[in-house]
């Protein structure tokens, strides 16, 4: 029985949830009418967040179950490049390398745990965090303390 201020559509489901399936729907046919190539990593990632909002969040992101992109193919919700697509653009995000420590639970599409992160995904994680900062990051050069010289110092150098 739906509360009073959540009325129920004809079919018995909430609006919300026809709403957020009515916008899945539409994402659906606009991504699979395009090329491929063409599909934008945040348009693919969304269609994911909107079927699995709870596994799929990108502002607390956690690590997700080895072998999920098989048991998202096995909804048949998503085409499996949008799949691709979507999850190298979730796990390639900073805070979800972050999320990525060793030990650390891994969930599946049911937001469970399945499986941990081991020492070399961590490790891995922190490598390409770390490559990121060096590229966003313009080399310095220290040589020690740098002072200016007068026109009399250099002067007295030079004889």
């Amino acid at each position: 029985m739906q509360s009073a201020n959540q009325p129920e559509s004809k079919d018995g489901q909430s609006p919300e949830v026809k709403t957020t399936s009515d916008e899945v729907s539409r994402l659906l046919a606009e991504l699979s009418s395009r090329n491929i190539k063409d599909v934008m990593g945040h348009e693919a990632l969304r269609v994911l967040r909107l079927l699995w909002p709870a596994v799929f969040r990108v502002s607390s992101p956690r690590p997700l179950k080895v072998g999920i992109d098989k048991d998202i193919a096995a909804t048949g919700k998503v085409p499996q490049p949008l799949i691709k697509i979507g999850l190298r653009c979730y796990t390639r995000l900073d805070q979800y390398l972050e999320s990525t420590r060793d030990g650390r639970a891994r969930i599946g599409l049911d937001a469970k745990p399945h499986g941990k992160v081991r020492l070399e995904e961590a490790v891995n994680a922190d490598m390409m965090l770390y490559d990121r900062f060096c590229k966003r990051t313009p080399r310095r050069a220290f040589v020690g303390q740098l002072r200016v010289v007068t026109e009399q110092e250099k002067t007295e150098l030079a004889h």
